[in-house]
């Protein structure tokens, strides 16, 4: 028996493993030791298979920092043989024991081994596949290669696609567990703007490294193996479960805009309203400090109007006391004059655009279509409507409208 430990760089940067065997078993026989296979339970010169294969890429336990050491649970196993006849091809029973790594019998209405037409065209070649399992009998040594590298892409797709999905369940929690009476909107926008951020990434990743390496076609222009990376693709439900997690990323970031534009319309409700604080305190300053100025700079000019024996309370300075309260009332009748136009103008376009108007004005507009204005007929409608009686159709003749159209 022969053994080779393959070490395989994933495009997202995952380190896969691959461990192959020649072993003169027939393949019922190799049931046990797949299954053995399956659950990494084997050893070498007393190392577990686990740990040699992270030696040989420098990995320690010491750096698992509290995690469990050992394979990703997203692994896949091929059986390769050689058909000289076609009486030497397995059979179905032969197939579902191996794909099952179950030595016992079935029943093939109850199966959901799949058997790509490429690979099954010649009556020496065989080709089936399980979630789990493969085999491959008959085909070229290359064939073979090509469909081991095949379902080295399928599985690194298959790990990484369930890491995006916990990392966008683990934002979905953090986004559900949020303080919605939090007033603090810079640490609300921070979170959310966090978590949209690591939403763009996960749908990077998602198109780069799971539904990119469901095409196989660009890279080994063969119909064989593009039949097999097809069919376990859909094999490990790698498609679907990719388009569920698409979605489910698409929505919570859809979810994070929506309350980022409520984040920021509060933001703006709070600006406005410091705005509107600044304002009225640089106003009332202003007033009081023009108002002033308007009063001390008439006492301070040097002209015989200002007569430095008076009082600045004398009836003699009444007229530009009267001419200062006029300008202050100028100013409050103009601010109140624009704010009366305001309401005006937004009561005129109120009355002007109605609700029932929205989708029937765009149709008429646009088609032609004509308008009834429900107001109208609710207002000339009857309080007590009857509904008119059937006509009776007159015999042989031509059935009548019940109204005569208008023009």
């Amino acid at each position: 028996m022969a053994a080779t430990l393959w070490h395989f760089l994933h495009p997202s940067g995952q380190v896969l493993v691959a461990l192959t065997l020649d072993v003169p078993l027939s393949l019922v026989e190799s049931v046990p030791l797949m299954e053995d296979l399956y659950y990494a339970s084997i050893e070498y010169t007393g190392v577990p298979l686990e740990q040699l294969a992270g030696e040989r890429v420098g990995y320690r336990s010491e750096h698992a920092q509290g995690q469990a050491p050992g394979f990703l649970p997203e692994r896949h196993q091929l059986v390769f043989r050689s058909v000289s006849s076609p009486e030497d091809a397995p059979d179905d029973d032969t197939i579902q024991r191996v794909i099952y790594r179950s030595d016992l019998p079935y029943r093939p209405e109850h199966s959901s081994i799949i058997y790509p037409a490429e690979l099954n065209r010649r009556p020496t070649t065989v080709g089936a596949l399980g979630p789990y399992a493969s085999l491959i009998c008959g085909h070229q040594d290359y064939i073979e290669n090509c469909v081991f590298l095949s379902a080295v892409q399928t599985v690194g797709s298959a790990a990484r696609l369930r890491e995006i999905r916990e990392v966008a369940y683990a934002y979905g929690h953090r986004f559900r567990a949020r303080s919605d009476g939090e007033r603090d909107m810079h640490r609300r926008r921070t979170m959310l703007e966090s978590i949209s951020e690591g939403l763009s990434h996960l749908e990077l990743e998602l198109s780069y490294s799971v539904e990119a390496g469901g095409d196989i076609g660009t890279l080994v222009p063969a119909l064989r193996v593009e039949s097999f990376h097809n069919a376990l693709y859909s094999a490990m439900g790698l498609t679907e479960r990719s388009t569920t997690i698409g979605q489910m990323l698409s929505r919570l970031s859809n979810a994070i805009a929506a309350e980022l534009t409520s984040v920021q319309s509060a933001e703006q409700r709070a600006g406005d309203r410091r705005r509107i604080r600044t304002v009225v305190a640089v106003t009332f300053v202003t007033t009081i400090s023009g108002t002033l100025s308007l009063l001390f700079g008439f006492f301070g000019i040097n002209a015989r109007q200002v007569d430095q024996d008076r009082s600045m309370f004398d009836d003699r300075y009444t007229p530009i006391y009267a001419l200062i309260a006029l300008i202050l009332a100028c100013a409050l009748a103009i601010f109140g004059g624009m704010r009366l136009h305001e309401r005006w103008t937004e009561r005129r376009e109120r009355s002007r655009i109605r609700s029932w108007q929205t989708i029937h004005g765009l149709l008429a507009r646009e088609f032609g279509a004509v308008i009834l204005n429900p107001a109208r007929f609710a207002a000339t409608s009857s309080p007590s409507p009857t509904v008119p009686g059937t006509r009776t159709r007159p015999p042989d003749e031509e059935p009548q409208p019940s109204a005569t159209p208008t023009q």
